[in-house]
């Protein structure tokens, strides 16, 4: 093999980022949550997340879930966060992070958009070093970014869980 040029290196990209909070039934989810990670299509311990996790598709279809994400697909839509791209909700999942559990720092792609929402009060906070911003654990609290940047927590320390809902808007090409 003969390598002519090998380069390595950053270069800047577009990216979004937008926080608030939405009004969320929390026991309804959080519910939801603790039967998902019961089944047997949970993702426990499989992934970035180093804690119980429903199915990537868990929430997909649940129409409590859909009435939130509505207004983040308007959202999407009113600030062409999708760059003219086709686009579609592909992933909505359930996490629980109990005492010792952390997610690692990690990015979505290939997806095209992230978001999570949170369902409890929680010390442990997300943060995304990229971009040196941190989202507090409060109750409806969500934040919508591009899917390239990196984001992950530490360890919980409390003994009180912590849940969230997360999702990826992917590419939707036909063809």
């Amino acid at each position: 093999m003969k390598v002519n040029k090998l380069i390595k290196s950053k270069i800047e990209t577009n990216y979004f980022f937008v926080t608030g909070k939405v009004n969320i039934d929390t026991k309804y989810f959080i519910n939801q949550i603790e039967q998902g990670i019961q089944r047997e299509d949970n993702k426990n311990f499989q992934t970035t997340i180093i804690g119980e996790m429903t199915s990537y598709k868990y929430f997909l279809n649940d129409k409590k879930f859909i009435e939130i994400i509505i207004n983040f697909s308007n959202m999407i839509e009113e600030n062409n966060f999708n760059y003219g791209e086709p686009w579609q909700l592909s992933d909505a999942w359930g996490y629980k992070h109990s005492i010792g559990n952390y997610t690692k720092n990690h990015h979505h792609i290939p997806s095209l958009i992230s978001g999570v929402i949170m369902l409890n009060k929680h010390p442990q906070s997300l943060y995304f070093p990229d971009i040196d911003e941190k989202i507090e654990c409060d109750v409806g609290n969500f934040v919508l970014f591009s899917a390239c940047l990196k984001h992950g927590n530490k360890r919980n320390k409390s003994y009180k869980p912590r849940y969230g809902l997360s999702f990826n808007y992917d590419y939707n090409y036909k063809g």
